[in-house]
């Protein structure tokens, strides 16, 4: 998996675009008109029943979820209308072994009156505490509920082949983690000698000050401020992180003189500072048109 990908996204949604890509490939539709007709229950339980006992590794429940849930909840889990009468039969499977069943379930649900399908997957495998993945394909029309049971048998054949995916994405982003926290504390080690040796050598009263993420005080600084005293009671901050602090520690010095002599040359105080985007600027122009 690409270095970037690791750094940019979190372990959840790693796992979601994983199990997201192999969940797609589950349902089969069929726009002939020859497949099953989805509003009959009696065959749907009846085909799920006899599917059921050929699964080797997992357990397969059945449900009518329009009597185990309350109407106002299924509305909002398939979207219907409330008033709209809904009747929804759902087949969930989960591995047999203790130790698995757990961490993975699989559901394919109908709803009755409209005939779409959903396929449902949540995973807590490489996942800690009440993290969990949850991934879906929604609304599908025209499944073709042989061939989508057939599909759903090949996942769970693969199914530790796909758990052996899982985990080694979870594996990647932990080396990565310590990859990028290691390269941290070289960055702050480096800010912490270089800069105190640098501005030791001027004039210059100054302060180095550390800033954590989510204002804490522990581990590796997020980033540093730098502060220099210049006359009159003003001061110049510069923000030094693992990303600029090779380009920016340079130019410190620099910088400090040619704001000094700007500071020298203002006739009074200004602060200049950095803008967001909620500014609405006037140009010249504009303003003598009014």
């Amino acid at each position: 998996m690409p270095a970037k990908k690791l750094q940019n996204k979190n372990l959840v949604e790693l796992l979601e675009e994983y199990w997201r890509e192999i969940v797609k490939g589950i349902p089969k539709t069929d726009d002939s008109g020859s497949a099953t007709n989805l509003k009959d229950a009696n065959t749907l339980i009846y085909k799920w029943k006899s599917f059921s006992r050929t699964l080797d590794d997992f357990s397969c429940e059945i449900t009518n979820l329009s009597k185990a849930n309350s109407s106002k909840l299924l509305h909002t889990l398939f979207r219907s209308k409330v008033g709209q009468k809904i009747s929804v039969v759902q087949m969930k499977l989960s591995p047999k072994t203790v130790r698995e069943r757990g961490k993975i379930n699989i559901s394919l649900t109908i709803n009755q009156e409209t005939g779409k399908a959903n396929v449902f997957l949540n995973s807590k495998i490489g996942l800690q505490w009440h993290n969990f993945t949850h991934v879906s394909v929604e609304n599908i029309p025209n499944l073709d509920i042989d061939g989508t049971l057939e599909n759903i048998r090949a996942f769970t054949e693969k199914y530790r082949e796909y758990k052996e995916g899982a985990e080694k994405i979870v594996e990647q982003k932990k080396l990565e983690m310590e990859k990028q926290r290691k390269l941290a504390e070289m960055a702050s080690k480096s800010i912490e000698t270089i800069v105190p040796q640098l501005m030791a050598q001027t004039g210059y009263e100054w302060n180095l000050e550390s800033e954590y993420k989510n204002f804490g005080t522990g581990g590796v600084p997020g980033r540093y401020i730098l502060r220099i005293k210049m006359k009159k009671r003003r001061m110049i901050e510069i923000t030094l992180n693992r990303n600029n602090f090779t380009n920016k520690i340079p130019e410190i010095l620099n910088v400090a003189k040619q704001i000094e002599q700007l500071l020298e040359q203002a006739p009074y105080a200004v602060n200049i500072v950095n803008y967001g985007t909620d500014i609405r600027w006037i140009k010249g122009t504009e303003y003598e048109k009014k």
